[in-house]
Order: C-alpha cells, then sequence, then structure tokens
C-alpha cells in the first residue's frame, strides 16, 4: 500500500519536473559538467601562495580584492586563485576579521564551497527552479556577466553552479602578469586595517 508520504514526494516531483524538466538519470544528460573549482578560507593570502607556488609549484593565476559580503563596514577581502595542470583551479578568501590564527581554521570565514561548472545561465535558472520547487534554500546571484547559485547539500556543504564564462587570452595574460602586485597592494591594505582595528580598541 503507497504512504501518504511516498504519494506526497511523488506528487512534487511530478510538478519539479512539469515547471522545471525531468531529473536527468544519465552522466551525458546531468547538468553538471565538471568540478569548477574548491574554495577555502585562509588566514594569510602571502602564507598560502609561498606555500602553493613556491613549494608546490601551482601557479598564482589571479588575485581579485573584492567588498567583504561577510562585513556591512566596506571591509575588502581578498580571493587568490592558484591552477592546476588539469585546468582546475583551487582558492582562498582571506577577510579582514577578528579571527586569531591560533582560532582560526579553514572552516573560518567564508565557508568551504565546492563550485560545479553548468552549461549557461539557462541551465543555472533551472536549477534554481527545481530547488525551490523541492524547498531547498537557495541564493542566485548576478555576477553582470554571468549568473551562480548558493545553496547546500543534505550535509551542510556549500555547493555553487555557474557557468564557465571563458576569459580572453589578454585578460588571463594580464591576470596572470598583476596576480602579485595586486596581492601586494592586499597586504599593505590589511596592514592598514588591522592598524585602525588595534586603534579602536
Amino acid at each position: 500500500m503507497t504512504s501518504t508520504a511516498a504519494i506526497s514526494k511523488e506528487r512534487a516531483t511530478n510538478a519539479a519536473e512539469a515547471m522545471c524538466g525531468p531529473a536527468s538519470t544519465t552522466l551525458t544528460d546531468s547538468p553538471v559538467k565538471r568540478m569548477h573549482h574548491h574554495a577555502y578560507a585562509c588566514w594569510d593570502s602571502e602564507e598560502t601562495r609561498h606555500f602553493y607556488e613556491d613549494i608546490l609549484g601551482m601557479p598564482l593565476l589571479a588575485t581579485i580584492v573584492l567588498e567583504d559580503p561577510l562585513r556591512i563596514d566596506g571591509s575588502r577581502c581578498c580571493h587568490t586563485i592558484f591552477g592546476i595542470a588539469d585546468g582546475h583551479t583551487l582558492a582562498f578568501v582571506e577577510h579582514t576579521s577578528p579571527f586569531h590564527p591560533k582560532h582560526f581554521t579553514a572552516r573560518s570565514g567564508s565557508p568551504h564551497h565546492v563550485a560545479f561548472e553548468v552549461e549557461g545561465d539557462a541551465v543555472v535558472r533551472q536549477l534554481k527552479c527545481k530547488l525551490d520547487a523541492a524547498g531547498v534554500a537557495n541564493e542566485l546571484v548576478d555576477h553582470g556577466v554571468f549568473l551562480s547559485l548558493r545553496f547546500d547539500d543534505p550535509n551542510g556543504l556549500v555547493l555553487e553552479c555557474m557557468p564557465n564564462v571563458p576569459p580572453s587570452l589578454e585578460y588571463e595574460r594580464t591576470s596572470q602578469r598583476s596576480a602579485h602586485s595586486v596581492l601586494q597592494q592586499w597586504l599593505h591594505y590589511r596592514q592598514n586595517w588591522w592598524q585602525r582595528a588595534a586603534r579602536m580598541k
């Protein structure tokens, strides 16, 4: 005898498929095409760069400084992106925050997340539709040139789905050439931020 819960689940599945399309059943049909990147928090971007680039030989591909989404005082955060020979990347985010080194772990600040590559913004919106229909909380972010979707899996792992937007060759060259100088600018900014924070205590 079919239970009420099973009937409700089947109805929810049917409703989701009607709105968002059927669920994929093969790897060929899967909207997730490959791993895009892994991202972790870091305490010191230069120390991290030294370890991954100088010791492990993974080149620093880009350093990006943005407004820190975890703060409301206009502080900034630094993203460092390292290349792997197979084309994947490993990213780290350093926040201007009150974390002391002895209390810091890789899960401090921005949560570790895994980003999957999908084929275009239309697929991102389709996945959002399916998550909404399934009652899974999610956040759609418009980055201007592409959309990304953030949500948690049932185990609390933060996931992100985003299309791959290949940069121009000139952008790649410029980004890698400036990665170290932008990192130095960040270190100067961070030192000044900590000095101001110490004076306010």
